[in-house]
């Protein structure tokens, strides 16, 4: 063989050999590819995944937030309205005049001396007050600067009454409040 046909047999096997090299090259490099791709694919499904878990969770938080607030704010208008109507009971009571104060002050007056059991003295508050404890042959032995009502002692100072309007108001809140509520609000 002359040098010429081993150098042609030499370049053709070189250029099959780097016809195979290049062929298993781009074997590799599309089977790089699609590996690639596929980690690709599943890394983006794993992450959209974690994303609607993300957004489920947030989503969660903020409907829960709402609903709280929205708790709190009907809360406090049901606490808005129930403190107008004590305020609206407090304005009746402060206006509250003639034969039907005479009788609510005469009852309260009744009530509060049977509970101490004994002689009792009266603060007034207004001055139908002490006609009232005149007719009831109690004595008056000082003035309360309220809107209506009385305060009732025993004469050993021992026992105090507040049954002012105020007073009742005050001690009764909790209770009242409640039937308020449940009147107002079931």
């Amino acid at each position: 063989m002359t040098a010429e046909k081993i150098i042609e047999k030499i370049n053709k096997d070189s250029e099959k050999e780097v016809a195979q090299i290049l062929n298993d090259a781009k074997k590799q490099a599309n089977s790089i590819l699609n590996n690639a791709k596929k980690d690709a694919n599943s890394e983006a499904k794993k992450i959209i995944s974690e994303g609607k878990k993300q957004e489920e969770n947030l989503r969660k938080i903020l409907l829960s937030k709402a609903n709280q607030e929205l708790k709190r704010d009907v809360m406090n208008a049901r606490e808005h309205i129930i403190e107008e109507c004590f305020t609206k009971a407090h304005h009746e009571l402060s206006i509250l005049k003639g034969k039907k104060y005479e009788e609510v002050i005469e009852r309260l007056v009744k009530n509060g001396c049977a509970k101490i059991e004994g002689k009792c003295n009266i603060l007034s508050s207004r001055k139908i007050d002490r006609e009232i404890a005149k007719k009831l042959g109690l004595e008056v032995i000082g003035r309360v600067e309220t809107a209506g009502g009385v305060v009732i002692k025993s004469s050993d100072n021992k026992i105090t009454l507040d049954y002012t309007f105020d007073g009742i108001l005050k001690h009764k809140k909790d209770e009242i409040r409640r039937k308020v509520g449940k009147l107002l609000f079931s």
